[in-house]
């Protein structure tokens, strides 16, 4: 399942009440996704702020989950026991104001298989020692894939029994609407529209060093964004500046690899028209001649769109790639919810390629 799938499925999955086990990729946006996108979908639907509350399951032992167990007396002086309350629950004044929400298990499967089977009744029953979170929260784990390499052991096949375990797919198309709602810098959502097998590494590597993943390029992107800063109107400027210092701190988030080919691709830059270039003659401006410049060109017109100025961005745009035409309006779609669909022009296209809109993964 892809991210926006997810997110679209999210009150369908919420009100069958069993417990969400996401599967997937390290570093493709799972948590974020819950957090955010999964929660604000929920808030929508139910008119009220769901709460939300996690816990990264490898840094806790199984005491944590269902509390320490006291040794005591009943009030006939017989020796008794009593857990206390778990260490990992919301506060009981937060589940007060709260009384829907999601209860996040992070990186589920790193933990320890005691740790893992004492969230078994958390899962099952949302109980945590002798307390329930209450009947509205939702329980959802969040593992990365046993073949990733990174201390995953499988779960417990009783534990597997009681959720609805769903494999996440890398998908560029839901980082790209995601990427453009956080304000990463186009040229670097168009990098990894171009270059999707850079960004979602379908593997980890066995090596040591860094490596790519949407979170490790979101990270190299929010530093690249300040290098390159805004201009006088607050729009991101579209040149990166490069220098060694910098490709270094790039690496560092990303490998040596993966940042040469982005520090490449970033010089495209000096083939784009300005924003405004765009709007003031969109039949006129430079178009360029390169791939990698036209998906630059395309996450611009992407990045700028709204009800004023789509009619122009989008006759610039049918001036690009028949692909990227592609991408582009079904972005738009999503990014407007309709209300860029007021445009003719945009609206006439699309209504003369929607076999090919269907029909593409972008």
């Amino acid at each position: 399942m892809k991210l926006l799938e997810l997110q679209k499925s999210a009150v369908d999955l919420y009100k069958s009440g069993t417990a969400l086990h996401l599967v997937g990729p390290p570093g493709v946006g799972k948590s974020d996704s819950i957090k955010y996108d999964v929660r604000a979908a929920l808030s929508a639907a139910f008119g009220e702020e769901f709460g939300y509350h996690d816990v990264l399951l490898p840094t806790v032992d199984a005491p944590d989950i269902r509390g320490f167990l006291i040794p005591t007396k009943d009030k006939e002086g017989h020796p008794t026991s009593f857990f206390t309350r778990s260490a990992i629950l919301p506060s009981r004044e937060y589940l007060a104001a709260h009384p829907r929400g999601i209860m996040l298990m992070d990186e589920r499967n790193a933990a320890d298989l005691l740790t893992q089977k004492a969230v078994a009744p958390a899962v099952l029953s949302k109980r945590f020692g002798e307390e329930y979170l209450p009947d509205g929260w939702w329980m959802i784990s969040a593992s990365n894939r046993v073949e990733d390499n990174s201390g995953v052991i499988k779960s417990p096949k009783h534990l597997v029994n009681r959720e609805r375990t769903l494999n996440i797919e890398s998908d560029v198309l839901s980082w790209s609407i995601w990427g453009e709602s956080h304000d990463i810098h186009p040229m670097l959502i168009a990098f990894a529209k171009q270059q999707p097998g850079v960004v979602f590494t379908e593997s980890v590597p066995k090596g040591e060093g860094a490596f790519c993943t949407p979170r490790s390029f979101v990270s190299a992107a929010k530093l690249l964004a300040q290098a390159a800063g805004v201009d006088n109107d607050g729009n991101p400027n579209m040149v990166i500046p490069q220098s060694g210092i910098l490709s270094q701190m790039v690496a560092g988030d990303i490998g040596e690899g993966a940042c040469a080919q982005l520090m490449a691709y970033l010089k495209v830059a000096d083939d784009l028209p300005t924003i405004q270039e765009i709007l003031d003659k969109p039949k006129d401006a430079k178009c360029p001649d390169s791939l990698s410049a036209a998906y630059a060109a395309a996450q611009m017109c992407l990045h700028y769109a709204n009800p004023t100025n789509i009619d122009k961005l989008w006759t610039y745009t049918e001036r690009l790639k028949k692909e990227l035409q592609v991408s582009v309006a079904k972005q738009l779609v999503a990014k407007g919810a309709g209300v860029l669909l007021n445009s003719k022009a945009l609206g006439a296209w699309i209504g003369k390629n929607r076999t090919l809109i269907n029909a593409s993964n972008f």
